[in-house]
Parts: structure tokens; C-alpha cells; sequence
């Protein structure tokens, strides 16, 4: 919970609507990363009229005007970002928001005319790094995967810093697992996978569909498709794997509960949880989903690629390559099957979660990146201790190495 005052330095979370309902992870990542700073205050954006969404000692701002149905036109997103940057009395300047040119001019130029120092962090992967200069706000930029800052870096920008997703490393809960599984319509008895990603997830949730019957071949179980319908495609998508399903004659060995209220009682009753998905681009880099699912002791099987790797290299997840259901299934069927390794392999991924993706630890590092930015804004020629050459001379660097190519 955040002890900051009302003396501690000022950052404005720039970022859609910060308030309910909590199914993104960019807004939830906004805010529990506000609830959570202890030097510093945020004040983060919401619509009109959202009284009592978030925490009383979280600063709002209601720069959202009115809430109406659909999207906020980019007119309306651009302006409002420049009139902020041109009234808030603030210190410093976070910027959440995917790649986006236009919106980075704004930001940058709006910033520049300040004086503010722009930390931007990049909430979703990049599809396309080509050209990233133009399409970040400000340096530091913030990767929240290893391969994502390696992208970015590989365009010249300097200043990266990989600061990964965070999330809440809460004790276990205790439910009464017949009561959770009556309440879900899941059959009592045989050990639950369950899959959290949504359909939009590239081919995973078609993947795990392929999966099933070659993990029921094997061992009896039951698989839990806990996936948000946002649109007609995911209605569609989810029918399709019904329909398919059905054909394979499993249809009673699958759940289909799409977005659930609770879902740490879902996973506290679950054996084993898998995430096959082949690409993250567009996306959060780790899906916050997977981290909770983990800090619950979850036994975790994702594909072998990046992001995924740095859950897999701490021997924290089971990595196999993404859309080879058989594969995946053999590595599901011996978890099931071997209590000792799945207990293991949960404690060593709740371990990893609490040291690399705990909420607490995210916000430690994001404050000490707050606290170079402003003494290099003060200052910068000053050289940070464990930040390698001061912005200035790293920035007088990069521009003699553009200009001898």
C-alpha cells in the first residue's frame, strides 16, 4: 500500500482511463503501480464521475471528460495528453501506451516545452520495432520483456530498461474446492488445466483444443477454458473449438466459463495451467494472467519462445514449442501424474514471481528509475551511480555515431 505524501515528488500516469472494469493489464499494471509507490505520488487519468473505482490515497484526475460507448477518438486522446502536459504540476512524466508515433509527438513536444523529463513504457509487444524512434515519447523507454527491450535496442536506442509486469504474491488462499467447482458447473474429482488466455492469444486456445484429447488418451482430467468474449470473432473463435471438440467426443471433459469474477479461487482449485501461445505481439509482453496463476503455485506449461523463456531458463515453467499439441500434452500428462515434480515445479514458479513480478519488487525499480531521470534532468553531466555514462554523454555519444555512419 502506498505511504507516499502529499510532499513526495509528482508523476503523471499518462494512460487510457484508470478504473473498473480490471480485465487489461496495462490499466491494472497503472494501477497497482500508483497504489504501491512509497517516495513518490501518481496521479492517474479517469473519466467523470467514477467515484470510489480506486484507493483514496491514489491521486485521480477525471481528464476523461464524460464516459460514452465506444472508442475515444484519436482527436480527443491527442488534444487531451497536450493540454495536460501544458497545466499539470508535476515532476515527471510516465507515459503507458503501446508504440504510437502521433501520440509520442504529443507527449514529446508537450513534454519538451515544460521541461519534464518522459519515461515511456512500452505496455504492449511490438509488432514491428522498424523506425521505434519516431514511436517512443521519451528515454528511459520501458520493455517488460527481455526481448522486447533487445528489439527496441536493436533500432539505437540506448536508454532501455527492462522492468517486467507486476502483480500481487498474495498467501494461498482456502476454499472448499467442491463448493468453487459447483459453482463453475465443473465436474468433482478429476484434476483440472486449465487455459486463461483469451482467443486472441495467436492460435493458443485452437492449440490447447488440440491438446485435450491427447491428454485425455492418457489421463483422465478435465480442462477449464477460462477466456473473455470481447467480440463477435471471439464468439466465433470459441464456437469453432466447441464444434470441435464435440466432434472428437470430449465435450464433457471441457469447461467453456469465459471471463470469471473470481479467479484465484479457479486457480487455487486447479492442478496444472498452460499458456501454448505462439506470439505475444500487440499484447503485454507476459500476461499477467500467467504470473497469477503462478504466484498461486500453479504448476505453468508455455511455449519455449520469448517471452516465455524467462520463465522456463529459472526452471520455473515447463517450456515446450508452441503449437505441437503433442508435446504439450506429454509434458501436461507427466505433471499430472507426478505429484512430487508438479509441487516443485509450483513452488519454484510462486518463488520467481515473488522476487522478479511482485507488485513490490516492480515499484521498487520503476522509484529508482524516477530517482535517475530527475537527478539527470537536474544535472545532465552527472554521472549515476549503476547507470553507466550520464544521459548527456550518452545522448552526445549516440549523435557522433549517427553522424561518422
Amino acid at each position: 500500500m502506498s505511504n507516499s505524501s502529499a510532499y513526495a515528488p509528482r508523476v503523471l500516469f499518462l494512460s487510457g482511463p484508470i478504473e473498473p472494469p480490471w480485465t487489461r493489464s496495462d490499466k491494472n499494471l497503472v494501477r497497482d503501480l500508483a497504489l504501491h509507490l512509497t517516495r513518490y505520488r501518481a496521479r492517474v487519468l479517469t473519466h467523470e464521475g467514477v467515484i470510489g473505482a480506486l484507493p483514496p490515497e491514489i491521486e485521480t484526475e477525471p481528464a476523461w471528460g464524460p464516459k460514452v460507448g465506444g472508442h475515444t477518438p484519436l482527436g480527443r486522446r491527442l488534444g487531451l495528453f497536450g493540454r495536460l502536459l501544458g497545466s499539470s504540476d508535476v515532476q515527471l512524466v510516465h507515459l503507458f501506451w503501446p508504440a504510437d508515433p502521433l501520440v509520442a509527438q504529443i507527449v514529446r513536444a508537450g513534454a519538451k516545452a515544460r521541461g519534464l523529463p518522459v519515461i515511456h513504457t512500452l505496455v504492449r509487444a511490438p509488432r514491428n520495432t522498424l523506425g521505434a524512434r519516431r514511436m517512443i515519447a521519451g528515454e528511459p523507454v520501458v520493455a517488460l520483456s527481455r526481448e522486447t527491450q533487445r528489439r527496441v535496442q536493436g533500432e539505437g536506442i540506448l536508454d532501455v530498461e527492462h522492468i517486467p509486469h507486476g502483480v500481487a504474491v498474495l498467501p494461498p488462499r482456502n476454499v472448499v474446492e467442491d463448493m468453487v467447482r459447483a459453482r463453475h458447473g465443473i465436474p468433482q474429482g478429476p484434476p483440472l488445466v486449465l487455459y486463461c488466455g483469451d482467443y486472441r492469444h495467436r492460435y493458443a486456445a485452437r492449440t490447447v483444443a488440440a491438446v485435450l484429447p491427447r491428454v485425455l488418451r492418457e489421463i483422465d482430467c478435465h480442462f477449464v477454458m477460462a477466456c473473455r468474449l470481447l467480440d463477435d470473432d471471439d464468439r466465433e473463435e470459441e464456437a469453432k473449438i466447441r464444434e470441435a471438440v464435440s466432434a472428437d467426443g470430449f465435450a464433457h471433459h471441457v469447461s467453456f466459463l469465459n471471463e470469471v469474477d473470481d479467479l484465484r479461487e479457479l486457480m487455487a482449485v486447479s492442478t496444472v495451467q498452460i499458456f501454448p501461445a505462439d506470439s505475444v505481439n500487440e499484447r503485454m509482453d507476459m500476461p499477467r494472467v500467467l504470473l497469477e496463476g503462478m504466484a498461486e503455485g500453479l504448476a505453468t506449461v508455455v511455449a519455449n519462445k520469448a517471452p516465455f523463456e524467462e520463465l522456463v531458463e529459472p526452471g520455473a515453467a515447463i517450456g515446450v514449442p508452441s503449437m505441437q499439441p503433442v508435446g504439450i500434452a506429454a509434458a501436461v500428462v507427466e505433471l499430472l501424474r507426478d505429484d512430487r515434480r508438479r509441487k516443485r515445479l509450483g513452488k519454484i514458479g510462486r518463488k520467481l514471481v515473488q522476487d522478479r513480478f511482485s507488485i513490490e519488487a516492480v515499484t521498487a525499480r520503476y522509484e529508482a528509475l524516477y530517482d535517475r531521470v530527475l537527478a539527470e534532468a537536474a544535472d545532465p553531466l552527472r554521472e549515476i551511480p549503476g547507470a553507466g555514462k550520464p544521459r548527456g554523454a550518452r545522448i552526445f555519444a549516440f549523435r557522433r555515431k549517427s553522424e561518422a555512419s
